[in-house]
């Protein structure tokens, strides 16, 4: 006799890209009974929350989109936030989330009810809310990650890191310093250079700096693309096969690094014609080993006369100026903090526990891990959109979150036909995944000597995909259900095997 399947509940954590990629593919298996919540009053994820001046992608907007629902009106080769914005806010109405979404509601805690079955989660107001299934879509980029600055006296100026832009502040005729050289700092620093009188770039080191030649599409490509869905369809797929061309990009002293280093050291000739700046705008660490700057105006913008390189990091606060470790003291009005997010860091923000009231947080003590960036041992029902070890490089992180999306889904398929209420990654499977990360990861530029957010505390690199796009999608194209198990430890034949050791032996 086939088992009876039953209704499955879902609660997502994030409606930015993964969370709505997730709910879009729910309802197309039809799956109804799932919610999607979001801290913000809108989706977008990071899209909503950044909103700082000069924010664009840096993967072409073709590529950066699903590839179910590709946008003939994209106006630029890389879109700007606005853009890429009402993109997916488009994408939520034309696929009908609206009654789906939970928005300015924050999830603080997931816990897991071994004797109901169930994930409980609590809101920030205390409500709380049981679903059969949790998935996390919270992301990578959701903690600003702040500098240790030590304020010897109360700053009277403006202290902002930009994932928390306000638009109130006005930036003309302003003293600003902006901390930070990543692509926040090189979208940022010409739009501040635009306005402001005087303008510190105050950089720990210098990056790796590559052309990105944009342009607007021309109004024949987007009649193009517009009239003829293959024409669209055939440009997307070219961005991403040139973007797995690039892979060896992450190889240590492949001929793709030597390449692309040689274009960032030629740009950087053709650009800053002070032999004494440009030395300090050249980079010491292994090319790639940090996240990769694609810029159109940044090193131009460095070159001007109303703006400074400094080269030592910020330390103090006083009243009104910003004092770096070799002493120098700048004053400043506007303090712009373009450092980043504690990316390493995985569901930082959310105390989720799961079997035998083990903490995630507690299980990932050493660094985060999950089998295929998605499930961890000893979380029953439980499984994450750009979790550890899932962050591509080279290629586009939509891609990866479609793949991952449509696994989840397999998984709940799965479930659905064998009438299963339980599953759970086996820690052997968690231990032989780990395993072969750790093997690819061998030779990588990420293991090089170089400081970047990839790495955890043990240097470990937690976030990084050592391998293809192309890889990963061949991996999760079926769901493999002897990787799983669907009784709880109690039903269990086998003996119960800690999550953390199966995966670090």
């Amino acid at each position: 006799m086939m088992p009876v399947a039953k209704s499955v509940s879902v609660g997502v954590i994030g409606a930015g890209p993964g969370g709505l990629a997730l709910g879009i593919f729910l309802r197309k298996a039809g799956f109804r009974d799932f919610t999607i919540f979001d801290r913000e009053d809108g989706v977008g994820g990071t899209w909503r929350i950044n909103t700082y001046p000069g924010l664009a992608c840096d993967v072409k907007s073709h590529l950066y989109s699903y590839s179910f629902d590709l946008n003939a009106n994209w106006s630029r080769l890389w879109s700007g936030q606005p853009e890429i914005l009402e993109y997916f806010e488009r994408c939520a109405d034309a696929y009908r989330l609206g009654p789906h979404l939970k928005l300015n509601t924050e999830i603080i805690s997931a816990r897991w009810d071994a004797d109901a079955a169930k994930w409980q989660l609590t809101t920030k107001t205390g409500q709380r809310h049981a679903f059969d299934i949790v998935v996390s879509a919270v992301g990578l980029f959701t903690q600003p990650a702040l500098p240790d600055l030590v304020e010897e006296e109360p700053f009277t100026g403006t202290l902002m890191h930009t994932a928390r832009w306000d638009h109130s502040v006005d930036l003309r005729d302003k003293r600003v310093a902006v901390l930070g050289t990543g692509s926040t700092a090189a979208q940022l620093i010409p739009e501040v250079a635009k306005l402001a009188q005087k303008v510190y770039s105050v950089q720990r080191s210098p990056t790796w700096i590559l052309p990105k030649p944009d342009r607007a599409y021309t109004e024949r490509e987007k009649w193009l693309f517009a009239r003829i869905p293959f024409a669209k369809k055939l440009y997307r797929t070219r961005l991403w096969l040139r973007s797995e061309s690039n892979i060896g990009v992450i190889e240590n002293g492949s001929e793709k690094t030597q390449e692309f280093k040689g274009i960032a050291l030629r740009q950087l000739q053709a650009t800053v014609a002070d032999e004494e700046l440009r030395s300090r705008l050249t980079p010491d660490h292994p090319f790639g080993c940090k996240r990769l700057v694609f810029a159109t105006d940044y090193l131009q913008a460095l070159t001007k006369p109303h703006v400074e390189v400094i080269s030592s990091p910020a330390r103090y606060l006083r009243s009104r100026s910003l004092v770096t470790e070799d002493g120098a003291e700048l004053d400043v009005d506007i303090v712009l903090c373009a450092t980043g997010y504690a990316a390493a860091d995985y569901l930082g923000q959310i105390d989720v526990v799961g079997e035998d009231g083990a903490s995630l947080h507690e299980t990932w003590s050493d660094g985060a891990y999950a089998y295929l960036g998605m499930a961890v041992p000893g979380f029953p029902n439980f499984f994450m959109l750009y979790g550890p070890n899932t962050n591509v490089g080279s290629n586009s992180v939509i891609f990866m979150l479609e793949a991952q999306a449509r696994y989840i889904v397999r998984t709940l398929k799965h479930m659905r036909r064998k009438g299963k209420s339980y599953v759970a990654v086996r820690p052997d499977a968690m231990a032989t995944f780990i395993a072969k990360i750790d093997e690819w990861m061998e030779g990588t530029v990420w293991l090089t000597r170089c400081s970047n957010y990839f790495r955890a505390a043990n240097g470990r690199v937690v976030t990084q995909w050592p391998r293809s796009a192309r890889v990963f999608w061949w991996m999760t194209r079926r769901f493999t259900a002897p990787d799983y198990t669907f009784d709880p430890p109690s039903q269990s034949t086998g003996p119960h095997v800690d999550a953390r050791s199966a995966a670090n032996r």
